[in-house]
């Protein structure tokens, strides 16, 4: 709605994820499972949720085995259960009807592409004539607001589609962000008349249009982050670009920053609004930059290469445990951190002997090195090349 070009812009480009995609993936999946089954977020901690997963049993598993493995740690259990809470309040409601994790179609509307959504929770009050569309936001960098949300508004005509042969006088969208700090709390909702939808239905309609015409303009804005083809994306960059040079001169051949320490309040306050956009598209250049160089396509003057190795426990912590035990006469107290194991950094000092290489050489043996991805580096980079492979390598790390 915001960007029409960006339809235009995006064809071709792979829809990969990132790691906070797959973190919401990964809490929005325990969520609809404890809402099926009735567990707690509790029941699944310290768990893992393998997004590759088929069925439930190889969705959540004890162990990680793999790079879409996310662990249920103590900050998902909280978040999650905040949001089954909030949930299960609603679904014992008299009379109440919901669903959960359900296809909202939008195709009534007759604009290819805009196909619709599954929204996370959608209820209909028969009392009250209200019906409910409850969104789950697991991040923690950007607050969202329920008022006018366009995202709960989509879910809505689609809900009400559902809902064709009852009485709907009422909606109320409701965003719950357990992550993010809001001076209305983790859990935010909007009411509104179910009249309200038909000015947006048909907002929406025309925007969506829009993007069809081969014409559709491209407008650089805080939406940008979202676009996969931000990094390649023209008006993104000349809006870049004129952020720059607004803020750094150039002497000579040289650019040069503003002193820091000599700029005015005004200044901060117009540097510190538009720094956001120029950061954001340089992630997004160096985040496209990898992908294309771990697909083969690697930037001339650069080369991938391995983050660096840190030491895991060779075997489940269990078996570890009782070696370190056997070995060093380490006791439990020692090598747990409840509920998890220690590192082995942190059990290195703890072992006998005043000798670090020699307590090193000792728990090599219990270890295994494991790199967490590839960088981009400059060829000059004393570290040494990787073979690029799309397969084994995940996203950049900064």
């Amino acid at each position: 709605m915001m960007c029409p070009g960006s339809i235009r812009m995006s064809e071709g480009i792979p829809n990969t994820s990132s790691a906070y995609a797959d973190e919401g993936t990964a809490a929005h999946t325990l969520a609809d499972h404890c809402l099926t089954t009735g567990f707690d977020a509790d029941r699944f901690a310290d768990w893992f949720v393998n997004l590759d997963g088929k069925t439930p049993a190889e969705k959540f598993i004890v162990a990680s085995n793999g790079p879409r493995c996310h662990e249920i740690d103590a900050e998902m259990v909280d978040g999650v259960q905040t949001y089954l809470d909030y949930v299960r309040e609603i679904m014992i409601s008299p009379g109440v009807e919901f669903e959960v994790e359900q296809w909202l179609s939008l195709e009534y509307l007759g604009v290819p592409g805009l196909d619709g959504g599954t929204g996370d929770v959608v209820a209909y009050h028969p009392e009250t004539q209200m019906l409910d569309v409850v969104d789950l936001k697991y991040g923690r960098g950007i607050p969202v607001e329920p008022k006018d949300n366009t995202q709960g508004l989509c879910y809505a005509l689609g809900a009400i589609r559902r809902y064709h042969n009852r009485g709907i006088k009422k909606l109320r969208i409701t965003i719950v962000q357990p992550r993010c700090p809001h001076p209305a709390g983790p859990i935010r909702t909007w009411e509104a008349d179910v009249i309200d939808l038909l000015d947006f239905e048909a907002d929406l309609k025309e925007a969506a249009l829009r993007t069809l015409k081969p014409d559709a303009p491209l407008n650089s804005g805080e939406w940008c982050k979202f676009c996969p083809a931000a990094p390649t994306c023209p008006t993104r960059r000349e809006h870049a670009l004129t952020i720059a040079q607004a803020e750094f001169s150039v002497v000579g051949e040289e650019l040069t920053l503003p002193v820091v320490a000599q700029l005015d309040p005004e200044n901060l306050a117009k540097i510190l609004t538009e720094i956001t956009q120029l950061e954001d598209w340089c992630r997004r250049v160096k985040e496209h930059a990898h992908a294309e160089a771990v697909h083969g396509r690697c930037p001339p003057g650069f080369k991938l290469v391995a983050n660096r190795a840190t030491r895991r426990w060779r075997g489940d912590d269990a078996n570890v445990a009782e070696m370190l035990e056997d070995l060093f006469g380490l006791e439990t107290a020692q090598i747990y951190a409840e509920p998890k194991m220690l590192s082995p950094a942190k059990i290195e000092p703890l072992m006998p002997g005043k000798n670090k290489a020699e307590r090193a050489k000792k728990l090599a043996e219990l270890c295994t090195k494991e790199s967490s991805g590839t960088v981009l580096a400059l060829a000059a980079d004393p570290r040494p090349a990787v073979k690029a492979d799309a397969s084994e390598f995940g996203e950049a790390v900064e």
